[in-house]
């Protein structure tokens, strides 16, 4: 069984590498509403982009799969991670959440000369040639931060713990996961329930939060290289301000329920494609 485990819990990291480096395709603008807001700093892309960074996840698994899974795949994938259902939940979960004021000032932020170059550098940093530059020169300039700047360092730990990057990943990592081991389980004529498949993404993934704290680092190295060490400053002030706490943490938390249920819902119609579970 580890022989088909352990291939697909690199292609679960590939797929959420992609998902963690999507972010606004646009600039940021004024918002007053928690749909706003999520559309002002690129959670609304970010969720958008989850379906079909899925549907394609099923290429980076190395095992050979047959015609019969492919299909199978494609049938589950119909309706499954659909970015207007999961943004209406988590908007539902989030609703009420945030007080008035909090909504203000990142409103505020957000529609700042701050708030657009940051959103500005994460689109630059989002596209094609960004995420292979951040493969590569990433992991160099993280390298070099110790010696270099190691101020610039310690804010860059801080910003991705106050935006909770390594939570959220682990949390797609897991139900992504849930949802890919299910398939290759069912390919493999080996069905289990889904109360043992979750076991077992949980011991697979024993290490993966190491993996994703260590790609957050080598992202937030290459994105924020070129913003001033002031300005830099001034971002993780908001981010641990009452509104950028408040919303991270909820954001986190609508997340993790919503990708729960659509990546067990996506496993059931996997099985069912399979031929392993009734409709």
């Amino acid at each position: 069984m580890t022989s088909f485990l352990v291939p697909t819990t690199r292609a679960v990291l590939v797929v959420c590498a992609l998902l963690l480096g999507l972010v606004a395709a646009t600039v940021a603008a004024p918002a007053q509403t928690i749909g706003e807001i999520n559309r002002a700093n690129g959670f609304h892309e970010m969720l958008m982009g989850i379906g079909p960074n899925i549907a394609n996840g099923i290429k980076s698994i190395p095992e050979p799969l047959s015609k019969n899974f492919h299909e199978a795949w494609s049938a589950a994938m119909e309706g499954s991670f659909d970015g207007a259902r999961m943004e209406t939940a988590v908007e539902s979960q989030m609703a009420d959440k945030l007080a008035a004021a909090d909504l203000s000032d990142l409103a505020t932020f957000y529609a700042s000369a701050l708030g657009k170059r940051v959103t500005a550098l994460e689109i630059q940093s989002s596209g094609s040639e960004g995420k292979e530059s951040k493969r590569t020169d990433g992991k160099r300039i993280l390298a070099e931060l110790p010696s270099k700047d190691a101020v610039r360092l310690e804010l860059y730990r801080k910003i991705m713990d106050d935006i909770s990057a390594v939570d959220t990943g682990e949390a797609m990592a897991l139900n992504i996961g849930y949802a890919m081991f299910s398939g290759v389980l069912g390919a493999a004529g080996k069905p289990l329930p889904d109360d043992q498949i979750m076991a077992l993404v949980h011991r697979q993934y024993a290490k993966v939060r190491q993996t994703i704290e260590k790609n957050v680092m080598e992202s937030a190295a290459y994105t924020y290289r070129d913003l001033p060490l002031e300005e830099l400053k001034l971002y993780s002030t908001f981010l641990a301000s009452s509104a950028g706490h408040h919303y991270y943490d909820q954001m986190l938390t609508a997340l993790s329920a919503v990708m729960a249920v659509e990546a067990r819902s996506f496993g059931h119609r996997l099985f069912v494609a399979l031929g392993y579970r009734k409709a």
